[in-house]
């Protein structure tokens, strides 16, 4: 298996380094390589009498040395023999930089720390987290504030019923590395002929694939954050998987996106991956 490239993102609070240690203790044992990042911002410095670019210098300097300090930290936390490096990126927005940095840089996951939303926050454009997930075109993790890796045992994947072979070709492939069990869900107010012709398909690719830990559940409800969230703590998951798409202005406005509402949601790890 080729190294797992992660981008850990860090602001230096005590929110990112609970993401970051659990990135690394799931990384860890598949020797993943780490590069964790620190956006450097200039917006709102007056630019009157100021030499810019040695301030920039400094602030990248002062961001190198804490960035350090921060991986000592970690090596004593975590132990392993695995790669991991810091830098601080002059950017407008962390959304930005994300995107800029995995655009140019082979990565295969994007981690960071996701705290909860008020509910007038949730219909505006988006904290942070959720604009990483619209702009990054690799998956994303969000760690919520409270949680702590123990093993992937329980993986909820929550599935419109698009695409479901090849994203269930790559979820069961990701719950291999951890021998978790993969648990697909459908929420739906109601049962019509679609939805029973796509329940026997998803099934028939269940059997095919022939992984023993996989299972399939239709849930009838019209709150499909809400169900989904239920389903989560019942079977007590530990990771939830979303598959998404590039919002349109609408549904920003609107926060018509499932996977958005998760995000603020927060009560597992969530694993959004962007639809190609």
């Amino acid at each position: 298996m080729p190294t797992p490239k992660i981008v850990l993102l860090t602001d230096f609070s005590e929110l990112s380094k609970i993401a970051l240690t659990f990135a690394i203790r799931m990384g860890a044992p598949v020797q993943a390589e780490f590069t964790i990042l620190n956006i450097i911002r200039f917006d709102g410095v007056p630019k009157a009498n100021l030499r810019m670019k040695q301030i920039e210098k400094s602030m990248i300097q002062m961001a190198e040395e804490e960035g350090q300090l921060l991986i000592d930290e970690l090596r004593k936390e975590v132990k392993g023999n695995y790669k991991i490096e810091f830098k601080a990126i002059r950017s407008h927005t962390v959304a930005e930089m994300v995107k800029r940095y995995t655009d140019k840089n082979p990565t295969n996951m994007v981690v960071m720390g996701s705290r909860g939303a008020s509910a007038l926050k949730k219909v505006r454009l988006g904290g942070t987290t959720v604009s990483v997930i619209d702009d990054c075109n690799v998956p994303v993790m969000a760690i919520p504030e409270f949680a702590s890796y123990k093993n992937l045992e329980h993986i909820v994947y929550a599935s419109d019923l698009k695409n479901t072979q090849k994203e269930l070709d790559l979820i069961v492939e990701f719950a291999t590395i951890y021998g978790a069990s993969v648990h697909m869900i459908h929420v739906t107010p109601l049962v019509d002929k679609k939805i029973e012709a796509d329940r026997l398909q998803v099934e028939e690719i269940i059997k095919k694939m022939n992984y023993k830990k996989l299972d399939f559940k239709l849930i009838l409800d019209d709150d499909i954050p809400s169900a989904i969230d239920g389903y989560i703590k019942k079977t007590k998951a530990d990771l939830l998987t979303t598959f998404t798409h590039k919002l349109s202005l609408e549904e920003k406005l609107f926060a018509k996106s499932v996977t958005r509402t998760l995000a603020y949601l927060g009560t597992i790890p969530l694993l959004a991956i962007k639809r190609k």
